[in-house]
């Protein structure tokens, strides 16, 4: 059996929620935590498929500690995982979590109870992860390497690093205006990626995300992520159902496959974040596009300069 707790977000998708919990149930954890979001009110139907869907809790048949939290209205998709996984955390000191569309191999779960385990006292250490999308590429002869990404299909943390999470993201602005994102990213146009990405999610905050704030709570930390060199996590939640994934014949779904990782682990030899791995995944896989040198100098502008030099354009302007 498993020892680390598991929380599972579900919703209304009753087809992918039966295959994660199958694969749940190969690993029997002792402690499983079910969160469920309420269903919309002008959504036909959707009500019943949030009923069906939570029944999944019958076909729990190991013994097993089984604590659920069903909301009677719908939080959306961004507040909704947000309280699941805070509650999800005010029980427990480190666990794994999974939404409804993130199907795991078992060796996932046993490679976050023991990294878990290994790292529960490091602080530099924020995120475990389970998806690998170098499309076969290694970076290292380790297990794993450490990242600044830290990706939520499928993944794994602490409560001490849970603690640091802000849904409202109200460090962000200076954050931003400090050019912060540059001490954190060694390659400027990563920066400037994750730079817009992160103002993306501040100005949609209401629009239901979740996962940009976490990401941004990791990186003001300076956190950082594990990264398994095999593909443990698959979404398969590219369907009309889903909120984000919409795309059936994604790129993702044609290249992405469940691999199962090799034990015992062999950890790295040096505690060092691997940035040639980082960039190849923005520039494979997220796509953040190359930046002029202008724009690179432009970023480099400490913010209170840039105010100073606004103020003196516009002097200018209104003089002319």
């Amino acid at each position: 059996m498993l020892n680390t707790p598991v929380l599972l977000i579900i919703f209304k998708r009753l087809d992918t929620t039966r295959q994660v919990l199958e694969k749940i149930r190969e690993v029997k954890p002792k402690q499983l935590f079910i969160a469920a979001d309420g269903a919309r009110p002008n959504v036909d139907a959707e009500a019943r498929k949030c009923e069906e869907t939570r029944n999944i809790i019958n076909e729990i048949d190991w013994e097993c500690d089984v604590q659920t939290l069903f909301q009677d209205k719908n939080l959306g998709c961004g507040l909704g995982p947000v309280t699941a996984i805070t509650w999800f955390f005010e029980h427990v000191e480190q666990g794994i979590i999974l939404e409804d569309d993130c199907l795991p191999d078992a060796s996932f779960f046993h490679f976050c109870e023991e990294l878990l385990n290994r790292y529960k006292h490091d602080t530099r250490m924020m995120h475990i992860a389970g998806t690998n999308h170098h499309m076969g590429k290694k970076f290292g002869d380790a297990s794993y390497y450490f990242s600044r990404i830290n990706p939520c299909w499928g993944w794994a943390t602490w409560r001490r690093a849970w603690k640091h999470f802000d849904y409202e993201m109200k460090l962000f602005p200076k954050f931003r205006d400090e050019n912060k994102m540059y001490d954190v990213f060694h390659t400027p146009e990563v920066a400037e990626f994750k730079i817009k990405k992160f103002e993306t999610g501040y100005q949609n905050i209401v629009k239901g995300v979740w996962d940009y704030q976490w990401q941004f709570a990791f990186l003001t930390q300076s956190g950082m992520a594990i990264m398994p060199n095999k593909n443990m996590v698959k979404n398969i939640g590219f369907d009309q159902d889903a909120t984000h994934t919409f795309e059936v014949n994604s790129k993702y779904q044609e290249n992405i496959h469940l691999e199962q990782l090799d034990f015992p682990l062999t950890h790295p030899e040096f505690t060092i974040i691997d940035h040639r791995a980082d960039d190849n995944l923005y520039f494979e896989w997220y796509k953040a596009p190359p930046s002029s040198k202008m724009e690179r100098l432009k970023a480099k502008i400490p913010a209170p300069l840039k105010k100073i030099m606004k103020t003196l354009l516009l002097k200018n302007k209104h003089s002319n």
